[in-house]
């Protein structure tokens, strides 16, 4: 599980390795993280959002994501973009 929360962490915030600056999309994806608006992203934030996107992937709350699941996911997120 810690391994999933490392790679779920890294895959929402390194989606532009030559970029040096923070693009709109980053800041917002730390805000989120950033639960109690403090400024800072603790562990303990990381590991709360990850449980909420889990939950919110998991959408038949069988504890495993599967690859249909993440095709839905990925299609929410095109359209919302």
């Amino acid at each position: 599980m810690v391994w999933l929360r490392i790679i779920l962490f890294f895959f929402i915030f390194v989606s532009s390795v030559n970029s040096s600056e923070l693009n709109q999309q980053e800041i917002s994806y730390f805000k989120i993280i950033d639960l109690n608006n403090d400024g800072f992203v603790s562990v303990e934030e990381i590991n709360q959002s990850l449980d909420i996107i889990f939950q919110l992937i998991d959408v038949n709350k069988d504890q495993l994501i599967s690859l249909s699941e993440l095709e839905e996911l990925k299609e929410i997120i095109e359209m919302l973009q």
